[in-house]
């Protein structure tokens, strides 16, 4: 077919290689061509419905520009460095399409000229949100099966001698009213007595993946229930709760007692990440992905941020940052939502503040 590099000297204009742009159109997956001052010179079909782009918003300009909206290379940017003659390893990569979240596997390959110097760089792009998922879905299968048996043997094996454990610790209180080192002692023993009874409820929640759908209602009710229960939780560590329902919200089937939990677990997870005090807002409203209504109800805040590299894993068993933490209220929260069809997705900025959002089907 000729010597590549010279083809590329051409790909600025695709109709000068019919052939070259035929194979390239012919391929499913997305390709760029880029040059060393990142513009495109080259693209095909698949690129351009990935895209979403008219040809004369990608052709000419610079690819963290058509792919990211970016005004400069992107941090994990591959093309620079296989322009410096080394070869990087595939990546994966995050984004958004019309509302959906889509990934994407890349793979960069240089073309040289005849002095062997890096000219042009091919990308290629695949979707895998598809195999990402399934992978996913078959980690989490083989993590529930072995929280199951873990929850099943906790039930019996910490459970009843924590509850005596309890009992007695209850008992010395009344006996011992007039001691205060007793007192504080006994408060310690009930307070990890508590801390391990919510490892063990938290186990056993997320090993069950029944719903129990009751008849079409609003949000608010668990929503509300959910903030009482945590009410002087939530004053004692000086967090300030405001909450703004859309009233045009249509009611949603779902299991009153496991939405409940998600909300339980999202508001203990915003408190956690606030020191000092700070603030939640919880906003319920009316949000369409893909052609489809859902009531997204979502909880942001003041709190200390996520790095951008945690964010994908916050949603993954016994995944965790804090020194106590089981790493199971987020996983559930997923479990939860996906169980009723619906979704959770999460956004953070690094230098603070995060929003959890949650949906189900109208």
């Amino acid at each position: 077919m000729g010597d590549v590099a010279e083809l590329s000297k051409k790909a600025g204009k695709p109709e000068s290689h019919p052939i070259l742009q035929s194979i390239f159109d012919g391929i499913t997956d997305g390709i760029l061509v880029i040059d060393r001052g990142y513009k495109v010179v080259m693209y095909n079909q698949a690129m351009q419905k990935f895209m979403g782009r008219p040809g004369e918003d990608i052709e000419g300009h610079q690819c963290f520009f058509v792919c990211h909206h970016n005004n400069i290379p992107c941090d994990d940017c591959q093309a620079q460095t296989a322009f410096g003659n080394i070869q990087p390893p595939s990546r994966i990569r995050t984004c958004f399409r019309e509302n959906l979240r889509r990934q994407f596997e890349i793979w960069n390959f240089p073309i040289r000229n005849r002095d062997g110097e890096v000219d042009y760089m091919i990308e290629y792009i695949k979707d895998v949100t598809e195999r990402q998922g399934m992978e996913k879905e078959l980690m989490s299968s083989r993590r529930l099966a072995i929280i199951g048996e873990v929850a099943a043997k906790t039930s019996h094996e910490v459970r009843n001698p924590l509850n005596a454990m309890a009992g007695a610790a209850h008992y010395l209180l009344n006996e011992y009213k007039d001691d205060p080192k007793i007192q504080k002692y006994l408060g310690l023993i009930q307070d990890q007595i508590a801390r391990l009874n919510k490892v063990t409820t938290d186990l056993l929640d997320s090993a069950r993946p029944k719903l129990m759908f009751g008849e079409k209602a609003l949000v608010n009710l668990p929503l509300i229930k959910s903030v009482e229960a945590l009410e002087n939780e939530l004053r004692e560590r000086g967090v300030e709760v405001q909450i703004y329902m859309d009233e045009r919200l249509p009611a949603v089937k779902y299991d009153g007692e496991r939405l409940q939990q998600v909300f339980i677990n999202l508001l203990r997870n915003a408190t956690d990440a606030i020191e000092g005090g700070g603030s939640i807002e919880i906003v319920g409203h009316i949000r369409q992905i893909n052609g489809e209504d859902y009531v997204e109800v979502s909880f942001i805040d003041s709190g200390v941020g996520i790095p951008h590299g945690d964010r994908e894993k916050v949603f993954e068993s016994f995944y965790t940052t804090k020194k106590t933490g089981t790493g199971l209220g987020l996983a559930i929260v997923k479990d939860i939502m996906k169980n009723h069809g619906g979704y959770a997705f999460i956004e953070s900025n690094p230098e603070g503040g995060t929003c959890v959002r949650v949906g189900l089907p109208v």
